[in-house]
């Protein structure tokens, strides 16, 4: 995209089996996220939306919605702080949350000799 903007659609389905019963979900979350440099220190803010279907609900039934930042720390090490707004309507009633949260995302390569 322009101005050094860069959009990304994760699909995603979760199977479970909890219960006796099987429910599924698929999420689709697209980013949009832009790096910025502080002398030669670059980190990355981000927004995000994530709507769910969940099968046990039969509709669209929750959206997560994010606002965050990756911080990469060397080469194969990233923190990513977020705040989450969760609406999910499938449950009665409504249910909404708010979280802040961090994720340490560790990256590595299998090279082949």
């Amino acid at each position: 995209m322009s101005a050094g903007f860069f959009l990304s659609d994760r699909n995603r389905a979760d199977l479970d089996w909890k219960n006796g019963g099987f429910v599924w979900r698929y999420r689709n979350k697209v980013t949009l996220e832009r790096t910025f440099g502080i002398h030669s220190y670059h980190f990355i803010p981000y927004v995000a939306a994530e709507p769910y279907y969940e099968s046990q609900y039969n509709e669209w039934s929750t959206t997560a919605l994010f606002a965050g930042c990756l911080f990469p720390v060397g080469k194969h090490v990233q923190f990513n702080s977020y705040y989450e707004h969760e609406n999910n309507t499938g449950k009665r009633p409504n249910q909404q949350v708010q979280a802040v949260g961090i994720a340490l995302n560790l990256y590595y390569s299998l090279q082949k000799k």
